[in-house]
Order: C-alpha cells, then structure tokens, then sequence
C-alpha cells in the first residue's frame, strides 16, 4: 500500500505506505517536504519560473548540490541522468557531514516531465561506502513522482 499525494504545487506522488507529510517546509516557500521510513527526507520544490527546459533542470541539480558540496564540504558520489521512462531526471548526488552529526547522502534532481519542472532533493544517512550511493532508492522515490 501507498501513500497518495496530491499537490497544490502541480504534482502527484505515491511514495511507500508509513510516508509522513511535514507540515511546515523548512524549505522555504513553493516547497512540501515528506518523510520516508529510514530517515529519508524528500523535498519537493516548484521553481518553474527559473527552469524553462531540460537542460535548465539538470542546471538546477547542480546549483543546489553546491550547497552540499561548498557550504557542508561535501564529495561527489554520482551525476548523471537517472533514466526513467517519460521524464528527463538528472542527478547529482553528494556525500557530507551533518554539521558533526551523522554522515548523510544528499541527492539534488532536477525533473523535466510534460513541459513541466519539479525540483527533487532527497537527504538520506550515509550508510557505508559499499552501499552508496543508493541509487536504486533514489531512482525508485523520483520515479513516484509525477509532474503535469
């Protein structure tokens, strides 16, 4: 069973069964945030007015991966297109330390889908070098999510 969403921000999503809807955004405006089981946090961003086209999407991957990797003095693990069918979602994907908490994995999305943009960001605890980046589970959360 799945949790069925419904946005006012022009997306509908179905992430697993235990999903919790953050009330407030710590995001900002134009932003809904959403737990998932294992401590992921997915941040769901419309900034249409910014991201015209595809290649503007992936642009936008990487202008917010850099926070992760200039302000938290993160690594790059991954970049590249996730390849899911009917939308275009490029991936930048960055390993750092939680401000001396627990090290975590942030993956920056950029989705281009209908003519539409949806900013994607998912913050997961880093789990060992052999495990991440998860990409499967960061393909799977992108892939529920649809724009349009």
């Amino acid at each position: 069973m799945s949790v069925h969403i419904e946005s006012p921000l022009g997306f509908t999503a179905d992430f697993p069964e235990h999903t919790q809807v953050l009330e407030d955004s710590t995001a900002g405006p134009n932003s809904e945030q959403y737990g998932l089981l294992g401590g992921v946090l997915v941040t769901l961003i419309k900034d249409d007015t910014s991201v015209q086209d595809a290649p503007q999407a992936n642009g936008w991957a990487h202008l917010m991966a850099d926070f992760y990797l200039e302000d938290r003095g993160g690594t790059l693990l991954a970049e590249g297109e996730l390849n899911l069918p009917g939308k275009a979602a490029y991936a930048v994907v960055v390993g750092y330390d939680d401000d001396g908490g627990p090290a975590k994995v942030a993956a920056t999305v950029g989705v281009w889908e209908s003519g539409r943009f949806i900013g994607v960001v998912v913050v997961w605890p880093y789990m060992n070098p052999e495990a991440e980046p998860r990409l499967d589970m960061l393909k799977e959360i992108v892939a529920a999510i649809n724009v349009g």
